[in-house]
């Protein structure tokens, strides 16, 4: 059993995040790190966290036109400036990045989270098989959910392509923006549906930080719903807290 008053605050680990990709979801970040932290210390502190707000228009320029190099250049020039003050592991607060996050993590000092390795060992958790993944275009059809899954013999189905075009406008437009629009949301609960009535899903992977914002496990009584910003906070939490996967201090 973990004693977490034992802690020695010392040896508590610090923590930077590369956020803004989007505002509203560095915000969720930020809350839910606080949320978690407090929690599980049982304590009124607040951790101390390093943000790193960077241009989201600069990141989703050089992703939708595919310059993979100079958007691997971008990340890591924004991470080397969270490391010159010594903190233990980054987080990159959005999915749609990690399309390039081996050659990132290749070329920087500090230790990174992905979101989509916690996110796929979840799933493996949770024994599923077969999942549906939203998110950008980019994160739906680039392939690194995938091929993460795959080693976890976890199959990933994604939406037709017209429904692609759908979610990924809807997302840029409107959850970038937390604007929350009601046929929106009933829109994409019917292309789950969908995924579940043809390719049989067991799982729904919201694979874009501001999914949670329109999409909740509330909505589907049949399906698990993973929200990525929650499962990459507490795994956040977990390195800052040296926790093991099984839930001991390493």
């Amino acid at each position: 059993m973990t004693c977490f008053s034992l802690i020695n605050k010392n040896y508590i680990k610090t923590i930077g995040i590369i956020g803004g990709i989007g505002p509203e979801s560095t915000i969720e970040y930020y809350r839910l790190f606080v949320k978690r932290y407090q929690e599980r210390l049982d304590t009124k502190d607040y951790p101390e966290v390093l943000i790193s707000s960077i241009n989201l228009t600069e990141l989703l320029g050089y992703v939708f036109t595919n310059q993979q190099d100079r958007l691997v250049d971008f990340m890591v020039e924004k991470i080397e400036g969270l490391e010159k003050t010594g903190i233990d592991y980054i987080a990159i607060a959005s999915n749609t990045p990690h399309m390039v996050f081996d050659r990132i993590a290749e070329r920087v000092k500090t230790p990174l989270i992905s979101i989509v390795e916690e996110t796929c060992r979840v799933v493996n958790d949770k024994k599923l098989g077969k999942v549906g993944l939203l998110g950008t275009k980019s994160t739906m059809t680039n392939g690194f959910y995938q091929k993460v899954a795959e080693r976890y013999g976890i199959e990933i189905v994604i939406p037709d392509t017209e429904q692609q075009d759908y979610i990924h406008t809807k997302y840029m437009s409107e959850l970038l923006f937390n604007r929350i629009v009601p046929e929106t949301k009933e829109q994409l609960i019917r292309i789950v549906r969908e995924l579940q009535e043809k390719e049989f899903i067991e799982g729904l992977i919201l694979g874009g930080t501001e999914l949670p914002l329109i999409l909740k496990q509330a909505d589907f009584a049949d399906i698990e719903i993973f929200d990525t910003t929650v499962i990459h906070v507490e795994s956040m939490v977990d390195r800052m807290l040296e926790i093991n996967q099984v839930g001991y201090f390493i």
